[in-house]
């Protein structure tokens, strides 16, 4: 069960890395009601600071597990630092290490693996380097040849250096939203062999 507690649109630095945290937290039994409202604090917390992108929870099912999964997004490492080292964030962990078991899991994420994202999935799992670097030129070769052909004989007006930012911009939108969803779903036995996507409790 996934829900989208925030989101948020900042003007984005020139070609900033997006970098994604997923934290693991085994929740103490009885301790769920305590919990749920200590993430609502906390996604409120970390939508205050500059950079936040939003948060998704994937909820244990109910008589099952009690670990919760945590996916954190940010513009930026610098932006997401800032929000790691405040004393906010660390007054809000400190309550939930109370109502949970165990020290949290925590995965980062960023550059060309957050791009690995199984469509209707919240957990972001990258694959080896060697398949990232694979999909990403099997992504961005027929867009480069496409760009070229359509949009780039269209820029004659622009001056020549300038030309570039919005092919590249063009190009970021459509392998983020469009073309490495559908390629890493039409790729995903290759991808992620026997390597479920639930996450593991």
């Amino acid at each position: 069960m996934t829900e989208e507690m925030s989101a948020r649109t900042d003007t984005a630095d020139p070609q900033p890395e997006p970098v994604t945290v997923v934290l693991s937290r085994r929740v103490r039994t009885g301790k769920e009601a305590e919990f749920e409202a200590l993430l609502k604090r906390i996604a409120a917390a970390a939508f205050r600071y500059p950079g936040h992108l939003g948060v998704n929870v994937l909820r244990p099912e109910p008589g099952g597990s009690t670990t919760y999964t945590i996916v954190i997004h940010f513009r930026s490492e610098p932006e997401l630092a800032v929000w790691t080292g405040s004393a906010e964030r660390s007054h809000l962990l400190s309550e939930a290490d109370l109502l949970c078991e165990g020290a949290p899991q925590v995965q980062e994420l960023s550059g060309l693996e957050a791009w690995f994202r199984l469509p209707g999935q919240n957990v972001i799992l990258a694959p080896p380097r060697y398949k990232v670097a694979f999909m990403t030129w099997l992504a961005i070769l027929p867009l480069t040849v496409i760009l070229n052909l359509l949009v780039v004989p269209r820029l004659g007006f622009m001056p020549a250096l300038t030309r570039p930012a919005p092919v590249t911009a063009i190009a970021i939108g459509l392998m983020t939203y469009l073309v490495m969803p559908e390629l890493t779903r039409l790729f995903r036995p290759w991808l992620y062999p026997n390597r479920s996507l639930r996450p593991r409790h």
